[in-house]
């Protein structure tokens, strides 16, 4: 296959599709996060071709340093990162009593100190990959310095996504087989070290990704994870909500008391 990064960047868009689907209450964080994702997409010529070398759509990486596929693959990687956990425990954004003002300018602040500190980890010799995951996580944990309620849902967030980045990665390698050994540079810290065939950079790289799209978005805009509703949030279809709400009356009345009869 040509266009092996394209495919990787449509599969990434799948679980965020079934998260928007089921959850309506995570919407607004991942529009949210979808934004705040696109400087990364632009960080895609720090990548290539040092890291890897796949081939992009009208040859834009070469042109411009980055691709279409950019944009789709961190749209996709912020949707699930920064929802898996709240899908998984129930929980759901609360807004905090004392919000920060401007959450918008709080949240460029924290992505262009990501920015430079990989940048600047880079320019130090570190590898690229280990530099962008010391900078998510580095600043991601001084995140949750100020706002420690936040450091449990990071750390389950990291391991959630790089759980779920493991799966999709598996299921990349299954349809384009020897893709990783194909396109992938030999790791630099890691050389020849995979998971099930998968590259252990990349799972390290879903799990700075989960650890930082869980924290940063509750810091900048003034939220807390708190317990969703008693459907978890869910969104079911209206015949599948008729016929639930049926047969909950239903229950409820097999379990009233018969009427007693009145002797004569």
């Amino acid at each position: 296959m040509s266009h092996e990064f394209l495919l990787l960047s449509l599969l990434f868009l799948l679980p965020g599709g079934v998260i928007w689907l089921a959850r309506p209450d995570l919407r607004p964080l991942m529009k949210r996060m979808a934004l705040a994702s696109l400087p990364f997409a632009a960080a895609e010529r720090l990548f290539y071709p040092r890291y890897w070398a796949p081939k992009f759509l009208f040859d834009l990486a070469d042109r411009i340093g980055f691709g279409v596929e950019d944009v789709l693959f961190v749209v996709g990687l912020s949707a699930f990162s920064s929802t898996v956990y709240a899908v998984v425990f129930r929980r759901t954004p609360v807004p905090c009593a004392a919000r920060g003002a401007r959450p918008w300018r709080r949240a460029a602040a924290a992505i262009a100190l990501v920015l430079a500190v990989a940048g600047a980890l880079i320019a130090a010799g570190v590898p690229v990959l280990y530099a962008s995951v010391a900078a998510m996580v580095g600043v991601a944990a001084a995140l949750g310095a100020v706002r420690a309620d936040l450091l449990v849902p990071g750390l389950l967030g990291a391991l959630l996504s790089a759980a779920l980045y493991l799966g999709l990665c598996l299921v990349f390698a299954a349809l384009v087989p020897s893709v990783f050994e194909r396109t992938w540079r030999p790791s630099v810290l890691l050389p020849g070290r995979a998971l099930l065939g998968v590259p252990l950079d990349e799972i390290l790289y879903g799990l700075g990704a989960g650890f930082a799209a869980t924290v940063f978005p509750a810091w900048a805009f003034g939220f807390r994870y708190g317990r969703a509703g008693s459907d978890g949030g869910l969104k079911f279809p209206r015949r599948l909500r008729r016929a639930l709400s049926s047969a909950e009356r239903c229950r409820h009345r097999r379990a009233e008391p018969p009427p007693s009869l009145s002797s004569r």
